[in-house]
């Protein structure tokens, strides 16, 4: 008989990211996946989360121009996204261009598409996490797991 005892993931999976640390620098990331939905549709186009490093939230910008206008709009852009948050902040964000060779690199490779998991195993999913208690945490792990089915590289 195994001495070790099996837990549920929703007891866990808490526990985890709390005694790694992880629990901020989680919350704080999710601004990367909406990043398109918590900003206007322009500032979108020109930019998008790069890292953070020590609560502060990187952009990259499409070039100069873009980075004066953000720049302008930093507190806004920062209530915001600090508002969105759950359990972390964001003390300031910063803003480096967008390289040149990462865009050609970019253009190179493969492109993404997005297909649509079948209803079916998206159903199986979410009554496999269904049991998870933390609202949060289980809607993050389901788009954790529909970006992986959905992202195909052509």
């Amino acid at each position: 008989m195994s001495r070790f005892k099996t837990q549920k993931l929703s007891f866990t999976l808490p526990g985890v990211l709390k005694d790694k640390g992880w629990e901020r620098k989680f919350d704080q990331h999710r601004v990367f996946l909406e990043w398109d939905n918590l900003v206007d549709e322009t500032t979108a186009a020109h930019s998008r989360p790069l890292k953070v490093v020590k609560d502060v939230l990187w952009l990259e910008v499409e070039n100069s121009a873009w980075m004066q206008q953000l720049q302008y709009e930093k507190i806004i852009l920062l209530e915001t996204l600090n508002a969105y948050l759950n359990i972390s902040r964001f003390s300031d964000i910063r803003f480096a261009l967008q390289e040149k060779k990462k865009e050609k690199k970019r253009i190179q490779k493969s492109s993404l598409s997005y297909i649509s998991p079948p209803p079916e195993e998206v159903a199986q999913f979410e009554k496999q996490i269904s049991f998870l208690e933390d609202g949060d945490i289980r809607d993050s792990l389901m788009r954790l797991w529909y970006l992986s089915k959905a992202c195909k590289s052509s």
